[in-house]
């Protein structure tokens, strides 16, 4: 993975000058990128150092993440906040790659959502209900996920280890950051026998999911609930997710939005 270079102070500046706040978003960076391209644009100002270091910061920083593909805002974002990370060799040492397109198990699932959410698993030490999560990596986020009360514990006999589906996936981030997800029905036609059809309805709304495109770009009507999700996709779940939370904070300190 790429080493990140520090924010300089012309960065700062011109953050504060347009309206970021400290800490934002990759996409207000990305946002701020765009606006001094026009601000330059219309006022013949040079932006030349600064823009330059923008790029560094929006980049991608797994070798099988590129700066064209749909998912690299998402997979670069997490992976930059410590909530994702890529794979390791045998020794340890990072391999530089993300491998996007691989499945994504509940256990997995589960740490990034937690992660996400910022839930400190260390506070979760009491023997997990379910004993498969014994001894397992995840048995942490197991009985943080226990405690919290998340639907995907309800039934004893989860194997950890399976391909996560498309809604569990979402019902596993929407019930680790505590939404009250409200009985509805979904817009889309494949869902109607998923117990997750309010959770995928909801966040379809929030904007967190959307179903599947065809290759014009126009909606299918379908979201395909009990498909396996792979790495991009979940990133891009958790990232919409996080987005919304990170409005609020913004709204409680009286901070508009970008």
């Amino acid at each position: 993975m790429k080493k990140r270079p520090a924010i300089s102070a012309s960065v700062a500046l011109v953050s504060m000058m347009f309206g970021a706040v400290a800490g934002a978003f990759y996409d207000e960076m990305v946002s701020l990128k765009r606006e001094l391209q026009l601000y330059e644009s219309a006022h013949a100002s040079d932006f030349g150092d600064v823009l330059s270091q923008l790029d560094e910061i929006t980049g991608s920083v797994f070798t099988d993440v590129k700066d064209k593909d749909w998912f690299q805002p998402y997979v670069t974002s997490l992976a930059e906040w410590n909530i994702v990370s890529g794979y390791k060799d045998a020794q340890g040492k990072s391999t530089g790659m993300f491998k996007p397109g691989n499945s994504v198990t509940i256990a997995e699932a589960l740490k990034m959502a937690m992660k996400a959410a910022k839930v400190d698993e260390s506070t979760c030490t009491a023997k997990p209900t379910h004993k498969e999560a014994i001894g397992h990596w995840a048995q942490m986020y197991v009985t943080c996920g226990e405690k919290m009360g998340l639907r995907i514990f309800k039934s004893e006999t989860v194997d950890l280890n399976r391909l996560a589906t498309r809604a569990e996936v979402v019902a596993i981030v929407l019930d680790t950051f505590g939404d009250k997800v409200p009985a509805m029905f979904s817009d889309f036609t494949d869902t109607t026998k998923s117990p997750y059809e309010s959770d995928i309805a909801y966040a379809n709304i929030l904007g967190i999911v959307s179903g599947d495109k065809k290759t014009d770009g126009t909606p299918k009507g379908t979201f395909r609930p009990g498909a396996a999700i792979n790495r991009a996709e979940v990133t891009k779940v958790v990232y919409q997710r996080l987005k919304i939370e990170a409005k609020k904070e913004l709204a409680s300190q009286g901070t508009p939005a970008i």
